[in-house]
């Protein structure tokens, strides 16, 4: 059976504080970082997308990313079609879906009228 002197007792605490305070270290500026860039990115809305659609808000997480679009024109929206296109983009981004394989990442999107009537929600969570 293995056993632990006094030496390595206090190597081992070492290394378990040491990773505890990266790990804390690295929470804190993932955090940072995507407070940051969810601020730089709502300073810069709304924002049209296109002739029929304008993103209106968004919310990063270190699991999700969160995208509201307001529809002009409802009777000229195809959900499905727009959540093929949206996989699509996502997918065709390396970096989005090495992400979500890797870490579990997703990106959630809705989508309502001026009027605030919810056309569809979606999310993308694989890249199959």
């Amino acid at each position: 059976m293995f056993r632990l002197r006094g030496r390595d007792w206090i190597i081992l605490t070492a290394f378990i504080v040491a990773g505890a305070v990266g790990y804390g270290i690295y929470s804190n500026w993932m955090e940072n970082g995507l407070r940051r860039a969810e601020a730089d990115m709502k300073s810069n809305l709304p924002l049209r997308a296109d002739q029929n659609t304008t993103l209106v808000d968004v919310k990063y997480d270190k699991t999700h990313s969160t995208y509201w679009y307001v529809i002009d024109k409802p009777d000229q929206f195809d959900a499905q079609e727009t959540a093929r296109q949206v996989q699509i983009g996502v997918c065709n981004n390396a970096d989005n879906s090495s992400t979500m394989k890797k870490e579990g990442f997703s990106y959630e999107y809705h989508y309502k009228t001026k009027d605030g009537l919810a056309l569809t929600d979606f999310k993308v969570t694989t890249c199959d």
